[in-house]
C-alpha cells in the first residue's frame, strides 16, 4: 500500500497554525544600483570609475515580514543571513550603526550554501536596522533591512494551543471573541486560524471564505508573510477538496508580486505548487517544484521544510518506478531527523513510507534477470521490517491513529510474504483487519490479495483462485482498477500452480490489457499503490510460460510489454505540454472523475466484508454509477491520448525488409527471454541472468551467440531490447571476429503501436519532403559543430534538398519550434549541446540560443515531426541516469519518433566534439538511403580512423 498523503506539519503552519514556517525577510537580488522602492534595501550608487561589486541577501527567521519589507524579530532574536558575493569582495554585516568588521567573503562565519554564506546574526536589543555590505577596488554595494518588535498576543497562542490538542470547541470560541478585537494583525491572524478549525471540522465552504476574508486582512494590514501562510492554505483546501485546480493555482499566483520582500515564501511556494502539480497529474512539473522548494530551503536553512519536501519527492519518485532514488531520499530525511524534534506522527509516517519503499526495490528486483551474485531483494525485505515496525509501536501508542496503523500492518504482511513467512503475514493481517473496521477500498484491496497470496504460499491454489475471485468482484464493484489487475494476475499465479497453463496464458494476458489501462491511470492517481515497474510482473510470468508453448505468442507478448511501458511514459508527458484551454480542460475533468470516485470509494466502505453473492449484486445495483465514472475517466484521457487508441497494441508480426532480423529482449522469471523475429517465424531462446554493464566481449556469447544462424541469414538487424539490455550496444558486440555492424546494419526499434505515433510531414503519398532544417552551434561554443553544419549544408544542397540554416543566435526557440512544425521538412540536423536531464531523460533538451531550449514536452507537442532527424550532441538518444532504472524512457530521439519521424540517429551517450564532427562527415558523404546503413558506413569510418575513440555512441532509431 502507499504511504498516507497528509500535509506534512512542519510545512504545515498554513494548514496547522504552526509557526514552523519562520517567514523571512527581503529578497535575493544583485545589489550596488539603487534598490527598487518596494524593497526596503538601500545601494550605495556605484561610480564609474568604481563599479560596486554583485551582492545577492536572503534573509529568513522573521517572526513576521511587514510590507516595507520589515521584520518582526523572533523570540530569541537571531535571523539567518544568506549573502553571495565575489570571494574577494570584503563583507559586513551589522545592526544599526554598530561596528562591524569587514571580513572576505571566503572568510565569513558561516555555512557555504550555493555559491554563498548562511550565517546566523543575533540582533542586540535596540537595533533597528540590520545592513550588509560589500566592497571591493573601491566599489561598494550595501543592502539595509528594517526591523521591527513582534505582536504580543498571549490569548492568541491559547487559541492555538487548544487547536493543537485537538479542543476545537473552545479554541473556536477563543478565536471568534480575538476576530472581534480591536487590533487588525490579531484579527486577521484570528481569521485565519478559525478558519483552520473549520478545515478541521469538514466545514470547507466556511474554511474557504475564513481564509479569503483573512488574506485580505493580512493584505490591509500589510503583513506579507501571513498572506503567504494563508494563501498556502487555500491553495490546499482548494486542491484536496474538490480539486478546484485553477482557484488553488490563483491563489498561488497572487503572492508572485511580493516574493521579492519574502524570500522564506518564495522557497516554500513550489512545495504547494508541487502539490497542486501532483494531484493534476503533471508529476514532471512536481519534480521540478519540490527541487526549486529544497533549494530554496537549502539557502535558507530551513532544514525541516526541505526534509519534507524531499520526502514529498521520494513519494512521487515511488510513483514513478524508480524506488531505489526515493530510497536515497528517504534514508537522507532519517539521517537528518532528529526524533525529538519531530512529533511522533511524523516519524511513523517517514517509518512507513521507509518500509513501503523498501518493498518496492524489492519487487523492482524480483525478477532474476540481472547479475546472479545481486542480493538487493533480501537486503530490501531486511530493511522493510525494522521501520514498519517502528511505525507500528508509533501509531499505536504516541501517534493512535488505527487506520494508519492498519496501513503498515498491511506493509509488513506484505514484508512477511515476500520473504515466505505466510504464517507471520496471516497474523498481520488479521490484526490489521481488526484494527480498522471499515477501511478504504484499496486497502481492502490488499488484504484480499494478501489472503490470496497466503493460500498460494501454503500450496492451496484452488483456494487462492476462489479469493482472487472475489477480489475480482469487488473491484468490479468499486471500479478498483488496480484491483482488476491484481485479481487477474493472482488468477494466473493460481492456476499455473493447478498446473491448467492454457487457462493460466489468458488470465496473465488480461493482467496485460489492465496493466495497459493503469499505466494511463498512474497521472489521475490510480495505480499509483503498485508503481510502474511493479507491474511488469504480469509480463514476466506471461513470456516466461508462452516462451515454452508457443514462441510467436510469446514474441507478441514482450513486445506489448514494451510498448505498454513506452505508453505510460508518454501519456506522462503530455500532460506537461498541455497548455491554455487544454490544462483547463483537464483539470476540469480530472476535478469531475475525483469528486464522483470519492462517492463511489464512501459508498465502497462495507464491501470488503460481503460475500461473493453479496458482491455480485452490489456490482449489478452500482454497475450505472460506475458507468459513469468511467465515463469521466475516458473524458479526461482523451484529452492525454491526443487521438491514440485506449488499448495499446502492436502488430502479430512486426513489419519487416526483406533480410531484416528483428532481436527481441525481454525480462522473465529467471533471465531473459530472446527471440530472433523474421517474417518467416520466430526463434525464441531462454537466456541467462546478465549484468547489462559487463564489457562486450562477455555479453556476445549470451546474447548473439544463441542467435548465430539467424543473424548469419540476415542483412540487416533491429535491436528491441527491454530493461536494463536496452543500455548495451549491440552494434558494437563482438560477433564472427568484429564489431557486429561490420557485418550488417543496425537499428535501434521502439515498436510504437499501431496509430501511436503521428505520420511524418511529408510523408505523403507521391510527394517528397523537399526541405531541410540544419540547426548550428546555438551557444556559440563550439567550433567544430560550426563546421559540421558548413559541411552538412553543403551536402545537403548538392543533393537538391533546400536548405534553412539557424546558427548561434537565430537559433531560438520560436525560430526552430516553428521550422520544425512547417510542412514538407525532409531532414532535422542538429548541431550542438545536449542536455540529459530529469528521471528516465524527461527533462532532456537540445541547446538553443538566449538560454532557451527544446525540450521532450516540446517534441512531443508538435504539429508535425520532420521525416529524419540527427541529433549530433551528447545524450540525445540517452533514456536514463540513476541505477535500477527500468532501461525504457524518453529521450529527445525518442520524442521524435513519437512525434511522427521515421527515424532519429543520435547520441546514446556524451560524445566527444570531434569525433561528432567526424561521424557527421561520414555520414553525409555518401547518397541518402537508409538511416541504419547510413551510420554503419559512418561508424566503420569513425572505428578505422581512431580505433580508441567512442565510436559506437552513435545509434539509428526507429519507430
Amino acid at each position: 500500500m502507499t504511504r498516507w498523503r497528509a500535509l506534512r506539519p512542519a510545512l504545515g503552519a498554513a494548514i496547522l497554525g504552526a509557526a514552523a514556517l519562520a517567514p523571512g525577510c527581503d529578497a535575493r537580488r544583485p545589489t550596488g544600483t539603487a534598490a527598487p522602492a518596494t524593497s526596503g534595501a538601500s545601494a550605495d550608487l556605484a561610480t564609474a570609475a568604481a563599479p560596486a561589486p554583485p551582492l545577492e541577501v536572503e534573509f529568513a527567521g522573521c517572526s513576521a515580514v511587514h510590507a516595507g519589507p520589515a521584520c518582526a524579530l523572533p523570540d530569541d532574536r537571531t535571523l539567518r543571513i544568506w549573502v553571495k558575493a565575489p570571494a574577494d569582495a570584503r563583507v559586513a554585516i551589522a545592526a544599526d550603526a554598530a561596528a562591524a568588521a569587514d571580513t572576505p567573503l571566503s572568510a565569513l562565519d558561516g555555512a557555504r550554501v550555493q555559491g554563498g554564506v548562511l550565517a546566523r546574526v543575533p540582533v542586540p536589543e535596540g537595533a533597528r536596522a540590520l545592513s550588509v555590505t560589500a566592497e571591493r577596488g573601491g566599489g561598494r554595494a550595501s543592502f539595509r533591512l528594517e526591523l521591527r518588535p513582534a505582536i504580543d498576543a498571549p490569548r492568541l497562542k491559547e487559541a492555538e494551543a487548544l487547536r493543537r490538542r485537538g479542543d476545537l470547541d473552545a479554541a473556536s470560541s477563543a478565536l471568534d471573541a480575538l476576530a472581534s478585537g480591536a487590533d487588525p494583525a490579531v484579527q486577521a491572524l484570528a481569521i485565519g486560524k478559525r478558519a483552520r478549525v473549520d478545515l478541521a471540522r469538514g466545514r470547507i465552504p466556511e474554511a474557504l471564505a475564513g481564509f479569503e476574508a483573512s488574506i485580505r486582512a493580512h493584505r490591509a494590514a500589510g503583513r506579507i508573510s501571513d498572506e503567504f501562510l494563508d494563501r498556502f492554505a487555500l491553495s490546499y483546501a482548494l486542491v484536496f477538496n474538490g480539486r478546484r485546480f485553477a482557484e488553488a493555482r490563483a491563489a498561488l499566483d497572487a503572492l508572485g508580486p511580493l516574493e521579492a520582500s519574502h524570500p522564506e515564501g518564495r522557497a516554500v511556494k513550489p512545495y504547494y505548487a508541487a502539490l497542486l502539480a501532483s494531484e493534476a497529474g503533471d508529476l514532471r512539473a512536481a519534480l521540478r517544484q519540490l527541487d526549486a522548494s529544497a533549494a530554496g530551503a537549502e539557502r535558507l536553512g530551513l532544514s525541516d521544510h526541505r526534509l519534507h519536501v524531499l520526502q514529498e519527492r521520494a513519494d512521487v519518485l515511488q510513483t514513478l518506478g524508480r524506488p531505489l532514488e526515493a530510497r536515497a531520499l528517504l534514508r537522507d530525511v532519517q539521517q537528518a531527523s532528529s526524533p525529538p524534534g519531530r512529533a511522533p506522527c511524523e516519524r511513523a509516517s517517514l517509518l512507513n513510507d521507509l518500509g513501503w519503499n523498501a518493498l518496492q526495490v524489492a519487487w523492482a528486483s524480483g525478477g532474476s534477470s540481472g547479475p546472479p551474485e545481486g542480493a538487493e531483494r533480501p537486503r530490501a525485505l531486511a530493511d522493510a521490517e525494522s521501520p514498519l515496525t517502528a511505525a507500528l509501536e508509533l501509531y499505536g501508542a504516541a501517534c493512535p491513529k488505527p487506520a494508519k496503523r492498519a496501513n503498515a500492518l498491511t506493509n509488513l504482511a506484505l514484508a512477511k510474504l515476500e520473504a515466505g513467512q505466510t504464517d507471520a503475514a496471516r497474523a498481520l493481517l488479521d490484526e490489521a483487519r481488526r484494527t480498522d473496521a471499515r477501511p478504504d477500498a484499496g486497502v481492502a484491496m490488499y488484504w484480499l490479495e494478501i489472503e490470496g497470496r497466503v493460500a498460494l504460499g501454503s500450496g492451496d491454489p484452488a483456494s487462492a483462485l476462489e479469493i482472487y475471485g472475489r477480489l475480482a468482484r469487488l473491484a468490479d464493484a468499486s471500479e478498483l482498477p488496480e484491483g482488476r489487475y491484481r485479481a487477474a494476475l493472482g488468477r494466473g499465479r493460481a492456476l499455473e500452480a493447478m498446473g491448467r497453463l492454457d487457462t493460466a496464458a489468458v488470465a496473465y494476458e488480461q493482467a496485460e490489457e489492465l496493466r495497459g489501462d493503469l499505466g494511463a491511470l498512474v497521472p489521475l492517481g490510480q495505480g499509483r499503490g503498485g508503481y510502474l515497474g511493479r507491474l511488469e510482473e504480469s509480463a514476466r510470468r506471461l513470456v516466461d510460460l508462452l516462451l515454452r508453448r508457443d514462441p510467436r505468442r510469446a514474441a507478441r507478448a514482450a513486445r506489448r510489454s514494451r510498448a505498454r511501458a513506452l505508453a505510460a511514459l508518454r501519456w506522462i508527458d503530455r500532460i506537461e505540454a498541455l497548455g491554455g484551454e487544454e490544462r483547463a480542460r483537464w483539470e476540469r475533468a480530472l476535478a469531475a472523475y475525483h469528486d464522483a470516485r470519492a462517492a463511489f470509494d464512501e459508498e465502497g466502505r462495507d464491501d470488503w466484508r460481503l460475500s461473493s453473492d453479496e458482491l455480485e449484486a452490489v456490482r449489478v445495483a452500482r454497475a450505472a454509477h460506475g458507468r459513469s465514472i468511467r465515463a469521466r475517466l475516458e473524458e479526461a484521457l482523451l484529452l492525454v491520448r491526443q487521438g491514440e487508441p485506449a488499448a495499446v497494441e502492436v502488430e502479430a508480426a512486426p513489419a519487416l525488409d526483406e533480410g531484416e532480423l528483428m532481436l527481441v529482449v525481454h525480462p522473465i522469471r529467471e533471465g531473459w527471454a530472446g527471440f530472433a523475429v523474421t517474417g518467416g517465424g520466430v526463434v525464441a531462446k531462454r537466456l541467462p541472468a546478465l549484468d547489462a554493464s559487463a564489457p562486450a566481449a562477455a555479453l556476445a556469447p549470451r546474447l548473439l551467440a544463441p542467435f548465430d544462424a539467424q543473424l548469419r541469414a540476415a542483412t540487416r538487424l533491429r535491436v528491441a531490447a527491454h530493461g536494463e539490455l536496452a543500455r548495451v550496444d549491440f552494434h558494437a558486440l563482438p560477433w564472427d571476429g568484429a564489431p557486429l555492424v561490420a557485418r550488417m546494419p543496425v537499428t535501434y526499434g521502439l515498436d510504437l503501436p499501431r496509430g501511436g505515433p503521428r505520420p511524418a510531414e511529408g510523408a505523403g503519398a507521391g510527394q517528397a519532403p523537399e526541405r531541410a532544417l540544419v540547426v548550428a552551434d546555438p551557444r556559440r561554443d563550439l567550433p567544430a559543430a560550426r563546421r559540421e553544419a558548413d559541411a552538412v549544408a553543403a551536402a545537403l544542397t548538392g543533393k537538391g534538398l533546400r536548405v534553412e540554416r539557424l546558427s548561434g543566435g537565430l537559433a531560438t526557440r520560436r525560430a526552430v519550434a516553428g521550422a520544425l512544425e512547417e510542412p514538407g521538412l525532409a531532414l532535422f540536423h542538429y548541431a550542438g549541446h545536449g542536455v540529459f536531464g530529469g528521471l528516465d531523460g524527461w527533462d532532456s533538451s537540445l541547446a538553443l540560443s538566449g538560454g532557451s531550449e527544446l525540450a521532450v514536452g516540446d517534441i512531443l507537442a508538435l504539429r508535425r515531426a520532420p521525416a529524419r532527424a540527427v541529433l549530433s550532441g551528447c545524450d540525445t538518444a540517452r533514456t536514463e541516469a540513476a541505477p535500477g532504472a527500468r532501461g525504457l524512457g524518453l529521450g529527445l530521439a525518442q520524442a521524435l519518433l513519437i512525434a511522427g519521424a521515421r527515424s532519429v540517429i543520435a547520441a546514446s551517450r556524451p560524445v566527444d566534439d570531434a569525433l561528432a564532427e567526424r561521424v557527421m562527415a561520414a555520414l553525409y558523404a555518401g547518397e541518402r538511403g537508409e538511416p541504419g546503413e547510413q551510420l554503419r558506413e559512418a561508424t566503420l569510418a569513425a572505428l578505422r580512423a581512431d580505433p580508441s575513440s567512442d565510436w559506437a555512441s552513435f545509434r539509428a532509431l526507429v519507430p
